[in-house]
């Protein structure tokens, strides 16, 4: 099949295939949709055209987090105020970040070389977080993982003890979640919200690799409510940056479009399932792997 827009000539099961790679590896890892995505485009079906790479890839991590992000709601596992707030910085930071990308990043050999730097960093913060030892002390995301772990367990209900907003306010936001009380500023979310999505959206990925240690690490959030509050807030910039490059002139190719968001649809819902037959360490650690030699290859140093 032909793809006029794109300049490529490629069979129809190819970018489905793609499309099933990106939605599986995002919804079990929980990172490297976007990255797969653009290394897909890129790599594999031959895309010159880097300003066109961007949108579509994050048009693909946009699709898993609009799927995702239901069903965490409905668990009451998404911190909406936390979401909101980063999302509005990711407008700002996502109208940044795609302005200067048509202009200063639409060469593909400079591109490369900025990406590859990018998937080095994302092999090895993976790589990081399964050497790395588990955390020790009682902390309050502790206790409230434990606490939702044990009446999952025993066949409660997520909402019982889900997230429940308490307190709104200029200089501080709080909320509860498994029994544990969470407090933050919301002007922290707010300017990393803007930073992060001026990075993903100049690379045209979705930015869960710096939204999920932000949330766990500075913000001391159990992951159990991380991954749905990163998703909504993913989607937010992602639309702004997609519509962005679009209003800059950028044309989606709308054929091949459709091809990887049917493999990405696909391969969201299966991800989930499949997870629970695999040892999750080892799918990191092959990601790790992979993406650490696709990045020593785009900076050309093998």
């Amino acid at each position: 099949m032909i793809f006029e827009i794109s300049g490529t000539t490629l069979p129809i099961w190819l970018p489905l295939l793609w499309g099933v790679l990106v939605g599986l590896v995002f919804s079990t890892v929980g990172a490297a949709g976007g990255i797969l995505a653009s290394v897909g485009l890129i790599s594999v079906m031959g895309v010159q055209d880097p300003n066109l790479v961007k949108p579509m890839a994050q048009a693909l991590t946009l699709a898993t987090s609009l799927i995702a992000v239901p069903g965490y709601y409905r668990q009451c596992r998404v911190v909406t105020s936390l979401a909101v707030i980063m999302g509005a910085g990711g407008i700002l930071g996502a109208l940044i970040g795609s302005t200067l990308s048509t202009t200063y990043l639409a060469d593909l050999n400079l591109f490369r070389l900025v990406f590859g730097g990018l998937i080095l960093v994302i092999a090895l913060q993976i790589a990081w977080k399964l050497l790395r030892h588990k955390r020790h002390g009682n902390t309050r995301a502790k206790r409230a993982a434990t606490a939702f772990e044990t009446l999952i367990r025993d066949g409660g209900s997520p909402c019982s003890i889900g997230v429940r907003q308490l307190r709104y306010s200029l200089r501080r936001i709080q909320f509860e979640f498994g029994g544990v009380r969470f407090t933050y500023s919301p002007w922290l979310p707010l300017l990393t919200g803007v930073g992060i999505a001026v990075i993903s959206s100049a690379l045209g990925v979705g930015g869960g690799f710096l939204l999920v240690p932000f949330m766990t690490i500075l913000l001391g959030l159990p992951m159990f409510i991380v991954a749905g509050t990163a998703a909504l807030a993913i989607a937010v910039s992602s639309v702004t940056s997609i519509a962005n490059y679009m209003r800059l002139g950028v044309e989606l190719d709308i054929p091949l479009l459709l091809l990887l968001l049917t493999g990405t649809v696909v391969g969201a819902w299966i991800g989930p399932w499949l997870s629970r037959h695999l040892q999750e360490r080892w799918l990191q650690g092959i990601l790790s792997l992979v993406l650490l030699l696709i990045g020593l290859r785009y900076l050309r140093l093998f």
